[in-house]
């Protein structure tokens, strides 16, 4: 019997396979599919008909006769079965499917064919049954998130999932969570925010279909009831309204930053928004902003941004005002260290923010220094906000008057006070150093008086 690490192993070697022909995102979207195709067959495997199953497709791939045409008829006619008993997919309405129908040149069309054939013998090999409820799901996220990491814009790297893990750890075992992430990718964070929640309710937009259904595969396979999930695109999303005032968390990852005028919900929420700041403030705040209608009362918000949020003046100087001193939410900022996101080639903080909380104060942190960002470094984070005391050098308890000190500029420096670092000199070893160097010009010297002698230069002085 194939235990989850053996069949782990199984899903990560498809990404030895080659795929000449094909493009990273054909080979990628092919391989998800085909899996997701495989989960559904034997979900139902006692209740579909043997025509409809993955093994006949697999007999057309041995005999060589599965082309593209084929296996198009083959999941057409599959769809219409596997929908009376998985009421919320056809597969034909998956995008990967409808791209492969406008696939006209004949080369593409055999490329795509040789790798179904290869892929799909590959996975009807797996020994699978045994452990589909308990391991399939979790080897397939494992999967797509390695796609992911292939694709540098598509991941989320692992310390950073670990430090919203951190932050939003009262609530993880919350049965019912309800979290909302724009722009999922594919969905690392969202899964790791929900924890162990029972029945989580998770809400996100995207601007790509493959993520949006990625998200979907995931949701279902985790056996997530329809009803609690909901991902859409931005313009659908937007004129949605029943997702307000109904999240626990709002997760927002864009170390990229955000344009001028892009909010989390729509124009009606954001009035007070556009009325204390206008379109031509940077996107960041504002954004930040939208999204408090669609938490809940008691709801908190975790975001990586750039960090030049925290001083740029202008509007946004009244935007931090704003979430400092009226709305009292900004609860930790952790300036993080350039080693996260070599190649973005700026810094970005991590925010924490908290609707109605009873803090007057707010949570410094200066990481941007620190070698690694590591497990340990982020109990510490952990440990010094719950006490809420300074540490030289790297974090600081900040009461709102000194922030209005500072007229709301919330640059680090001005809040944490550094390490001032005094060299220690030995003395005696200072001093043995001086004389062997005293003794190196004597040598010098005797050197010198040697070839004037050789050289008779004294007999030329007069």
């Amino acid at each position: 019997m194939m235990d989850e690490k053996e069949m782990k192993y199984q899903f990560m070697t498809i990404l030895t396979e080659t795929h000449p022909g094909l493009t990273f995102e054909e080979y990628r979207d092919c391989c998800i599919f085909l899996l997701f195709f495989q989960y559904l067959c034997l979900r139902y495997d006692d209740r579909l008909d043997e025509e409809y199953k993955l093994n006949m497709m697999v007999r057309l791939a041995i005999r060589g006769k599965l082309q593209m045409d084929s296996f198009l008829r083959f999941l057409q006619n599959t769809s219409a079965q596997l929908h009376l008993y998985c009421s919320d997919f056809y597969l034909t309405d998956f995008s990967f499917y409808k791209q492969l129908l406008d696939v006209q040149p004949l080369e593409k069309q055999k490329s795509y064919a040789r790798f179904f054939r290869k892929i799909i013998k590959k996975i009807e090999a797996w020994e699978k049954e045994e452990c589909l409820y308990e391991c399939y799901p979790a080897c397939f996220e494992a999967l797509v998130q390695e796609f992911a990491s292939m694709k540098k814009d598509t991941a989320i790297p692992a310390n950073i999932v670990e430090l919203y893990q951190a932050f939003g750890g009262e609530h993880l075992r919350k049965d019912g969570i309800s979290v909302f992430q724009p722009e999922f990718r594919y969905g690392t964070l969202l899964r790791a925010v929900v924890g162990d929640s029972s029945q989580p309710k998770l809400f996100g937009y995207e601007k790509s279909d493959e993520y949006i259904e990625y998200m979907t595969m995931l949701s279902f396979m985790y056996e997530i009831p329809k009803e609690q999930w909901f991902f859409v695109d931005q313009k659908q999303w937007l004129g949605t309204k029943h997702f307000l005032g109904k999240a626990d968390r709002v997760c927002i990852y864009m170390p990229d930053g955000v344009e001028a005028g892009d909010y989390l919900t729509a124009e009606e929420e954001n009035k007070m928004v556009k009325k204390l700041f206008n379109l031509r403030t940077k996107g960041e705040l504002p954004l930040l902003l939208s999204a408090f209608p669609i938490l809940k009362e008691d709801g908190d918000l975790m975001a990586i941004l750039p960090s030049a949020l925290l001083y740029r003046e202008g509007k946004e100087a009244q935007v931090r005002k704003y979430l400092v001193e009226d709305m009292n939410c900004l609860d930790t900022i952790v300036l993080l260290p350039d080693s996260v996101f070599p190649s973005l080639g700026q810094q970005e903080v991590f925010l924490y923010i908290k609707k109605n909380r009873k803090q007057k104060d707010i949570m410094f942190f200066d990481c941007s220094t620190c070698d690694s960002f590591d497990s340990d470094l982020i109990k510490e984070i952990k440990k010094a906000r719950k006490s809420r005391k300074d540490v030289t050098g790297f974090c600081s308890c900040v009461q709102q008057e000194e922030i209005q000190e500072n007229d709301y500029n919330l640059n680090l420096p001005r809040y944490i006070k550094q390490v001032v670092g005094f060299e220690v000199v030995d003395i005696n070893e200072k001093r043995k150093r001086i004389a062997e160097i005293e003794q190196e010009l004597k040598e010098i010297d005797q050197r010198i008086e040697m070839y004037r002698c050789d050289l008779e230069l004294d007999r030329f002085v007069r």
